[in-house]
């Protein structure tokens, strides 16, 4: 994940840095005030990272619930929300890891057809 991360940084930075700027700015109505950079942000990882889009299709249902645990403990004590929201974070863990390893096989499996 950490070489996604960089890699959008990389290919995303005036996104990511408007993003950021925005959350920043916005502290109490982020998520309403941010939402057209957040878009322009995914896009833009989408295009940078392809594998980004299979973990958004596949993981859906799992980065939903991590949002909704963040949103729903939005004004809870660090302790509280790890403790709350860390479990949920692992589901999501566990399914971009998932995610990762089932299109490193179809790349070998498409990489071996090629060579064949």
């Amino acid at each position: 994940m950490e070489d996604t991360m960089e890699r959008v940084a990389a290919h995303c930075s005036q996104q990511l840095d408007t993003y950021q700027r925005c959350l920043l700015a916005n502290r109490e109505r982020a998520p309403q005030e941010c939402a057209a950079y957040k878009t322009a942000l995914s896009a833009c990882a989408a295009e940078a990272v392809p594998l980004l889009s299979a973990v958004k299709a596949r993981c859906a249902g799992a980065v939903r619930a991590y949002d909704e645990c963040l949103a729903a403990n939005r004004g809870a004590a660090d302790d509280e929300l790890a403790s709350a929201c860390t479990p949920v974070l692992k589901r999501l863990w566990e399914c971009t890891e998932a995610v990762k390893r089932e299109e490193a096989q179809k790349e070998q499996r498409a990489k071996a057809g090629i060579d064949k």
